[in-house]
């Protein structure tokens, strides 16, 4: 009987073992649709970080959007004036950033009904409020941003092959043991590093509008 009872007892702490890591993840989601000057907008998300420090999940907005009317053709048929449509976007989230009841996340656009937003990155920032009677509102704000990917690369025009193409470095003060110095290739993309958690200007959602939740 104590065998039993030993096996029983090594089972269950290896079975705790394996969830551990799941039951600790952190996480974001919810969804919201809020009217402003600006229009609606209607913002549905669910995002993981993983024990390994990458990010998985899904972002999808739908918000009305001003766009002007370019002559791109350059034959003088364009309007200054901006016609309003509505935006469509899908969104891998290739990385989170959790701090209390505040996270970020952001990704790259995969699919959108406007094809110039293809390839940019969007950035989502929540706070959960919390639940019940005695809960703050939850907060927002989004942003999306064009690619600073660089199309030309820098070389000496007075060599066939420049020995320094490719190279990168960290610019540093020399007479400083503190200075965590500068990349000479800093990211191209805007990701949940780029800016501080406290830097964000969060809007609250109206009442009844949505429910945001933040699991540090």
């Amino acid at each position: 009987m104590k065998r039993a009872t030993r096996v029983s007892l090594s089972t269950l702490a290896l079975a705790m073992l394996f969830l551990v890591p799941t039951a600790f993840a952190q996480s974001v989601s919810g969804g919201f649709h809020v009217v402003s000057d600006e229009g609606s907008r209607n913002i549905e998300f669910n995002a993981k970080l993983h024990p390994n420090g990458s990010a998985s999940g899904d972002l999808k907005f739908t918000g009305q959007l001003s766009v002007p009317d370019q002559d791109v053709d350059g034959d003088g048929t364009g309007d200054p004036s901006s016609t309003a449509t509505t935006l469509s976007l899908r969104v891998d989230i290739d990385c989170v950033k959790v701090q209390g009841n505040r996270a970020v996340l952001a990704g790259q656009v995969r699919e959108s009904s406007i094809g110039t937003y293809v390839g940019r990155r969007m950035l989502l920032t929540v706070e959960d409020g919390g639940e019940g009677k005695n809960a703050e509102p939850d907060r927002y704000t989004w942003g999306q941003y064009r690619s600073t990917a660089a199309t030309w690369i820098a070389s000496d025009g007075e060599l066939e092959f420049d020995p320094g193409v490719g190279l990168t470095w960290i610019a540093t003060d020399f007479e400083r043991t503190d200075d965590v110095g500068i990349p000479s290739n800093p990211p191209a993309g805007v990701d949940c590093q780029s800016f501080p958690l406290s830097s964000y200007a969060l809007e609250d959602l109206p009442p009844g509008s949505g429910n945001i939740q933040v699991k540090p």
